[in-house]
């Protein structure tokens, strides 16, 4: 047992009540979360319109195969005439000469194929000029090129018709499939189900005109999600949320992880094919059609009280062109125009606005669309771009339409618009975001304030989010807060990714918010990394943001999802691959959060060892990091004793750390240099100190000039100022001198001479925090213990107790959920969390419960 004490104090008078949608959730189409990700399409491309604006080498063929054997002779060309849809134009030429040829599909990283389990597979095709009619082989193909599955559609006629096939793998995963004769009937198989045309274009001059509403039909049975998830009182958790009726059964084995999708073309003639498809047949239908479950389910289990989308940066786009339309992704997905993602890949909308909202019904979330302030992202070579002033009228309506197609009558435009596609009740929209993290000019405020006023005068009742920049500091900030008081903004949409000290660090940074201001929705928050630590850095604050409950209403972590190999942040909450989720250690956190939510919170006070104070070490080096080019001159060090140490000028090209000579050691330097800028938006950095371990500084000179201290191997800005990169131009030269003390715990940075930073890391960092909160409904008090140092730590809770009245049976028969681990640094990106909650019994009748060490632990009482 250890000897170290805490004693919590409650202070019962100040009881907050706060907010009950507090903890959320928030989906962006980042490191490919949609399209390979959350959609269960398994076809790569399937409309053939990827291009270079997606990645430099994507063309409308990437990720097909053209398969012609020797003596064979077939092209594969692109055609864009009389289309099926014109808002995707491209589709897929075939011309045999000679058969066979083949086109394969390689999916998203491979196509998962699982023993017993049903695919549907969908094409639009027609044959061309005086071809008869065209037999397509649809094949599943496993990890060793066998065929576990195949079925036969034929082209019939020259306008474009919809044709679809069930595959079935057999459940001992050999071959299955149906044989079909010469005469390009199916019949007689095991498992496939073939079926006739069940869509063609009715006029030829407009072939798209009917086409099918490609939308999820109406679920059998309402989605009724499981009252919130309870954990076992054993080493391992309750069962999953319940989704429907049943808990989602578990994935049956997979035969494939490399399997790909073949089209064979077995006569001779010309052919054209678009909007390929292949989907496992299970997620075709319900409230969470054409999503992987496990993927919904990992986001069921959250309990989240709401779901922002879909962005994010990509809401509102890099240049006009790819600002996000909601009404574009609504409807037959042939329809929905495709664009490049701000990320570097594609979207197809297959997951669009209609089957977000019916996802936030599923798992029980209330819906936060986010819509563009009608500009533009302020991070491109051009900075933001406002719709024009004589469209503006059409963008507000387009606006009032999301809301109308969510909460309107079925009688109303939009509203029978949303019964049509399966859904005649309301969706019940409390919230809508404007904007995300824009640049906070005159036009920005202008575009807004229209949108803000048009919305308040037709729907009064919904709750507007704005924003204030991407940091929880800088210019946009306090410009942000300043038009949200003025404009009468209800809620304003903060971020904040930080490092595990930052946030240790800045526990009461909720505690002065002004009460009689706009509400904080943290809509974008997380910790730099996926280890013990991380996680236990975010409990702490997330603690504390319970607390300040009544100003902070919401808040999500970000980013929500990546796939691995394909992140574009991280670290990410769950990550996934094409046959398993992993979630992270704060995904844990998260949960713990969220299945103990609450409507009041108690100030608290703690007596006894809380803080950590580092022994920072003397060493002193100097690494040149960043993406800009640029050339260091005069560079030296000049150490308290008065030596100064001349060291050789780097040309930095951006490319990478670039060590230099320096190797001493001391309490405190000077740093001079002469830095010219070329090129490269992000700056150059000056590491510091101990350049090779954990603990150092990090000087940033570019589009921000700042100084900042790394702990625990990520860092934080102490101080700084915003640069405008339209100030920033290649061949401008800064005389640059930091002032280092405290081995790095003071700095203060001079550019041509003037102060431009000055920062003190505050030596004694919190590490141990008790918070207490209460579901008064349920008559539940939660108390959450966060110890973040290496020796376990008694916690007198003994006043806690008695100040709320609790009856000493209760603390007798105490709950405890402990997500505990002996590795600090443990977990890694990618991976499942080394540790997991276990559930308790504990017995607090003596007032005293031992916090393990690195450890998070919610008491229900």
């Amino acid at each position: 047992m250890t000897n170290e004490r805490l004693t919590a104090t409650l202070d019962k008078a100040g009881v907050r009540k706060i907010s009950t949608d507090l903890w959320g959730i928030f989906f962006e189409d980042i490191s490919h979360s949609a399209d390979g990700g959350l959609a269960s399409e398994l076809v790569q491309n399937g409309a053939f319109e990827y291009n270079r604006a997606d990645s430099r080498d994507w063309s409308s063929y990437t990720a097909w195969r053209k398969i012609v054997p020797e003596g064979s002779f077939a092209a594969f060309g692109v055609g864009v005439d009389d289309p099926v849809a014109n808002e995707n134009p491209h589709y897929a030429v075939v011309e045999v000469r000679d058969a066979p040829a083949s086109l394969e599909n390689v999916g998203f990283d491979g196509m998962v194929f699982r023993a017993g389990e049903t695919y549907r597979c969908s094409l639009w095709a027609r044959k061309r000029g005086g071809t008869g009619a065209m037999p397509i082989d649809i094949a599943l193909i496993g990890d060793r090129g066998e065929t576990l599955a195949r079925a036969r559609v034929t082209a019939e006629t020259r306008q474009w018709c919809q044709l679809a096939v069930d595959l079935t793998v057999a459940a001992d995963g050999t071959a299955s499939y149906d044989a079909a004769d010469d005469d390009g009937e199916t019949r007689g198989g095991t498992d496939g189900i073939a079926r006739e045309s069940y869509a063609c274009a009715g006029d030829a001059d407009d072939p798209a005109q009917d086409a099918p509403s490609g939308e999820p039909n109406a679920p059998d049975d309402p989605v009724n999600p499981a009252s919130p998830a309870v954990l076992a009182n054993s080493t391992a958790l309750a069962n999953p949320v319940n989704l429907t009726n049943s808990t989602v059964p578990a994935n049956p084995p997979a035969v494939a992880r490399q399997g790909m999708l073949r089209l064979t073309f077995t006569q001779p003639g010309e052919l054209d094919l678009d909007f390929i498809s292949l989907e496992p047949a299970a997620t075709t239908q319900g409230l969470t059609a054409h999503m992987r479950p496990d993927l919904v389910q990992a986001l069921a289990e959250l309990k989240p009280r709401f779901m922002r989308f879909p962005g994010g940066c990509i809401t509102h786009g890099l240049g006009m062109e790819n600002m996000y339309h909601w009404d574009r992704t609504i409807g037959a997905v042939e329809h929905r125009p495709h664009n490049f993602n701000t990320w570097g890949y594609h979207q197809s909308f297959r997951v669009g606005y209609y089957e977000y909202l019916c996802l936030c019904e599923a798992i029980g979330a209330k819906p936060l669309p986010v819509l563009p302030a009608a500009v533009s992202c302020q991070n491109t070579s051009q900075g933001p771009v406002p719709i024009a002033e004589r469209d503006m009228p059409a963008y507000i309506d387009e606006v009032l339409a999301l809301v109308e197609f969510c909460n309107g009558d079925a009688d109303t435009p939009w509203g029978a618009r949303r019964a049509e596609l399966g859904h005649p009740e309301p969706f019940g929209l409390e919230y809508l975001g404007i904007g995300n993290e824009d640049l906070i000019d005159p036009v920005f405020k202008d575009r807004f304030q229209r949108i803000f006023d048009a919305v308040k005068a037709a729907y009064p009742e919904i709750v507007v989010v704005g924003t204030v920049g991407p940091a929880p500091e800088g210019q946009d900030y306090e410009l942000g807060w300043a038009y949200a008081r003025e404009a009468g903004i209800p809620v304003v949409d903060e971020h904040s990714y930080q490092s595990p000290s930052w946030w240790f660090h800045n526990l009461h940074h909720y505690d002065d918010a002004d009460r009689g201001g706009p509400k904080v929705y943290l809509g974008e928050y997380g910790s730099w990394g996926t280890q013990l630590i991380n996680g236990l850095s975010e409990a702490a604050f997330m603690s504390h943001m319970e607390l300040n409950g009544d100003v902070v209403s919401m808040a999500s972590y970000a980013p929500l999802f990546a796939k691995n190999g394909h992140e574009s942040w991280n670290p990410d909450l769950i990550y996934f691959d094409n046959e398993r989720v992993y979630r992270a250690i704060s995904y844990w956190v998260q949960r713990m959060f969220a299945t103990t939510t609450c409507d009041a919170a108690y100030p608290v006070t703690l007596d006894g060892p809380a803080t950590l104070t580092r022994e920072l070490p003397e060493n002193i080096g100097l690494r040149i990091l960043g993406g800009a080019h640029a050339d260091i001159r005069d560079l030296s060090i000049e150490t308290a004793d008065g030596e100064t140490i001349a060291l050789p000028d780097v040309h930095y090209l951006g490319n990478g750390p670039v060590d230099t000579t320096l190797a001493t050691s001391g309490e405190s330097y000077t740093l001079r240099a002469r830095v010219t800028y070329w090129e490269g938006m992000w700056g150059v950095q000056f590491a510091m100190g101990d350049v090779d371990g954990p603990n150092h500084n990090i000087v940033s000179l570019g589009r921000g000039h700042s100084v900042q201290v790394v702990r625990d191997g990520s860092g934080y800005a102490l101080a700084g100022t915003e640069v405008s990169m339209d100030a920033v131009r290649p061949g401008t030269t800064w005389d640059v001198r930091v002032e280092v003390a405290d081995r790095g715990a003071s700095m203060r940075l001079f550019i041509d001479g003037e102060l431009i930073a000055d920062g003190c890391e505050d030596p004694a960092e919190p590490r141990r925090t008790v918070t207490v909160a209460q579901d008064t409904a349920a008559g539940v008090t939660y108390v959450r213990v966060v110890n973040a140092m290496p020796e376990s730590v008694q916690v007198d809770l003994t006043q806690v107790c008695d100040g709320l009245g609790l009856a000493p049976e209760r603390r007798a028969h105490a709950k405890a959920v402990v997500l505990a681990g002996d590795d600090e640094y443990a977990g890694r990106v990618g991976q499942e969390a080394p540790y997991a909650p276990q559930s308790v019994r504990i017995d607090l009748a003596a007032g005293v419960y031992e916090a393990p060490a690195w450890s998070f632990t919610v008491i229900t009482l």
